[in-house]
């Protein structure tokens, strides 16, 4: 299976309620406390350090 590299908003909710990955794995915050609309791009390589890197995006 291939690994997701963007997610939806809808992706990052099911995320917070705990149906996008195993139940027990770490959750994002659910709404208004989600500070993102939508992950563009997320990576376990890359960043300042090497240590992956992240670019999202919030609606204001």
């Amino acid at each position: 299976m291939e690994r997701k590299n963007s997610f939806t908003k809808e992706d990052l909710i099911n995320s917070g309620s705990g149906k996008l990955f195993m139940p027990k794995k770490g959750k994002l915050p659910m709404p208004p406390m989600l500070m993102m609309d939508r992950i563009l791009y997320i990576s376990d390589e890359g960043g300042k350090y090497g240590k992956g890197e992240i670019k999202a995006e919030l609606d204001i």
